[in-house]
């Protein structure tokens, strides 16, 4: 138990009857707290005067054990190769401090140690931002007022200037306290992130109906449908803006197995469509990109490519070159001006090899494309169509991870076309974990689940050791979300198989990580910026990594997996989640009408990214949306809708929030 005591004129909050911190006061300030439930307080603060800045500050006694600032920094970051928000402070040794809307809690920062846990969160839309840092008496919790980013703000791979609000004098001042005795365990933000979701999270409306989700969705696969000159067909990876025409076209001569183009995905997403609806051209599409893939990617037995690059972007290797934006797409014009960036800077990127295959196969296209391999074999024996060589390659990808499978469990993140080794680590190889379960319930073979239960345990007690995952992102080498995804479904495969209530325990637990990448709260922008052009709303959206401070829809690949946990645990929050991530996910969708930022979008079609904060591109502004429509987010969706057969639940949407708490005004004018 927690408690707040006044004890020596200072408030402290204690546990097991020993403080573990304290509130910071000021002077010409009173304090007042309001207890909302056990270890958890409204924290008002009422100055003689007006002013027109406020930090408050909790202090933290001692060194914590784990520190955590909401999908920006966890443990201090570090972990990878890319810009990003590393340890508390700049290199100037200013403590970072985060825009409350760069934070899936509002300006939430959280420690802890084995005595207890503490978490200083504000109210959402209050022109707030947050700092965590350590000092000589402990770990400094502070909310900020009016919102700010200093000293720098974190872009997509490149560093801004810092950001300074204002705000008019005012007097009344509010941030939420939470605290909680340690229980020996560690990563112990579950109860902050339950605490916050009941404060902030709210009814939403889906913003389609399931069936209409799912017309469009196919509508917009088939737009990015693509035959090559030497017979190679399959799904474009996605549609970028063309200056030249002015229009969106589909991504010129780039496929991808699984990860981006999810081609796998896409082919059984037509295989069930056409044993749904007899479309027969989609029988011939999806069996055509099955077989291209494995006619013209694969390398050696198991080792398939997972992306083709054939278009002459793969040619740009002159650091002295220059781009015509009339040349190119908005995407491919970004890309590869940050190519020629790292060039000019000695950072030469990989690139495609001469024939256009790329020189690199990665655990998270071999994984996902191998279970597409199993599921179309399913699903064409159920039309009566027998393709044994979509089992065998599968089977292939299952034998080449178990070959290839590490002493610890683990499996590597990446090799070249002989099978070398080239990226080591990153929970990304618990991608080849799902086909490998898969096979083992198609074949019955021990060997497969004795190697997804090595992996499996790998990765999970890398989870528990340093309170992340890595790696799953493949367009940066960090901490991130998508690596727990394929964590989370194959906990919950475990389950299935082994009938053991510990994988439902680990699923809980990457569970939860997961939730520290959602939004729980809405956040309101600027009238004139294209967020709010499009009526997005933050909240159940999901950010990406700790270099891609944006939101985006791969929590798609979660909702099943959230609603499998409300079955399992009982526990109506997973459901919840589950909802707000599938209305969230599926905003912004064109109906083939959608005009924004005086661009026609195709049926279908939707961005991959909204910058929600102050993080963009070297083209793009805050508080705008990436202008690239992929092919995954349809890939996933129609997942969710052939693996749930009943959409009423999609349909009905987050009608209530169990356990809701009062969450007070804001104080902000």
């Amino acid at each position: 138990m927690t408690e707040l005591k006044r004890i020596d004129g200072k408030h402290l909050i204690c546990a097991g009857g020993e403080a573990v911190a304290r509130i910071v006061g000021m002077d010409g300030a009173t304090d007042a707290f309001e207890k909302l439930e056990d270890g958890v307080w409204i924290w008002r603060r009422h100055t003689d005067a007006p002013v027109d800045r406020m930090r408050m500050e909790l202090l933290f006694f001692g060194k914590p054990d784990f520190t955590m600032v909401p999908a920006v920094s966890y443990n201090g970051n570090g972990w990878g190769s890319v810009p990003e928000y590393v340890g508390d402070r700049d290199e100037d040794g200013t403590p970072w401090s985060f825009a409350s809307h760069r934070c899936t809690v509002p300006a939430c920062t959280y420690s802890e140690n084995k005595a207890a846990s503490v978490a200083l969160m504000s109210l959402p839309n209050d022109n707030t931002a947050c700092s965590l840092y350590l000092t000589d008496e402990g770990e400094k919790h502070v909310v900020i007022f009016p919102e700010e980013e200093q000293p720098r703000t974190l872009q997509r791979h490149f560093w801004k200037e810092g950001f300074q609000g204002t705000m008019a004098p005012r007097q009344d001042f509010t941030a939420i306290l939470h605290a909680a005795e340690g229980d020996g365990t560690r990563f112990r933000y579950r109860t902050l992130l339950d605490v916050a979701w009941r404060l902030y999270a709210h009814p939403l409306t889906p913003p389609m109906p399931a069936a209409e989700l799912y017309r469009l969705s196919i509508a917009f696969c088939r737009y990015l449908y693509t035959y090559e000159p030497d017979g190679f067909a399959a799904f474009s990876t996605g549609a970028q803006w063309h200056k030249a025409g002015s229009s969106f076209r589909k991504h010129s001569h780039r496929f991808q197995l699984g990860w981006v183009g999810q081609n796998a995905s896409m082919a059984a997403a037509f295989l069930y469509d056409y044993l749904k609806t007899g479309d027969k051209a989609h029988l011939e599409m999806a069996m055509e990109t099955d077989d291209a893939w494995i006619r013209f990617c694969t390398w050696k037995k198991g080792l398939l490519a997972s992306r083709l690059d054939r278009g002459k972007e793969r040619f740009i290797v002159d650091g002295n070159c220059e781009l015509d934006p009339w040349e190119w797409g908005n995407d491919s014009y970004e890309t590869l001006s940050n190519r020629l960036r790292n060039i000019r800077a000695g950072k030469m990127p990989r690139l495609a090899a001469d024939g256009g295959v790329a020189i690199r196969a990665d655990a998270c296209n071999l994984g996902t494309g191998a279970d597409g391999y199993f599921e179309a074999y399913e699903l064409l024996q159920q039309a009566g169509i027998d393709k044994p060589e979509y089992l065998q390659t599968a089977l292939d990808v299952c034998a080449f991870a178990m070959e290839n499978q590490n002493e610890n469990g683990s499996f590597a993140a990446a090799w070249d076309e002989d099978g070398k080794l080239l990226v080591k680590d990153g929970t990304i190889g618990c991608f080849l974990v799902l086909p490998l379960l898969t096979a083992y319930r198609m074949t019955g073979e021990s060997k497969y689940l004795d190697s997804a239960k090595r992996a499996f345990d790998f990765y999970c007690g890398e989870l528990e050791q340093n309170g992340y995952t890595t790696a799953g992102a493949l367009d940066t080498y960090s901490i991130d979300k998508e690596s727990a995804s394929p964590l989370l479904r194959a906990a919950l495969r475990l389950y299935d198989v082994t009938q053991g209530r510990a994988y439902i325990a680990a699923a809980e637990r990457i569970g939860w990580y997961l939730c520290t990448w959602m939004m729980h709260f809405t956040v309101h922008y600027p009238p004139d910026c294209m967020i709010s052009e499009m009526g997005f709303d933050t909240f159940g959206a999901t950010a990406v990594s700790t270099p891609h401070n944006a939101l985006d829809q791969y929590a798609l690949r979660d909702v099943l997996s959230f609603l499998k946990l409300a079955e399992l645990t009982g526990f109506a929050q997973w459901r919840e989640r589950a909802l707000a991530m599938w209305c969230a996910a599926n905003q912004g969708i064109s109906d083939g009408t959608l005009y924004l930022n005086r661009r026609l979008r195709p049926a279908g079609s939707q961005d991959e990214a909204v910058f929600h904060t102050r993080w963009g591109r070297y083209i793009s502004p805050a508080f705008s949306v990436s202008q690239w429509l992929p092919a995954w987010p349809c890939a996933f969706r129609l997942e969710d809708l052939r693996w749930h057969p009943d959409w009423s639940l999609f349909d009905e949407g987050l009608t209530r929030i169990e356990g809701k708490l009062p969450l007070p005004e804001s104080d902000c004018v």
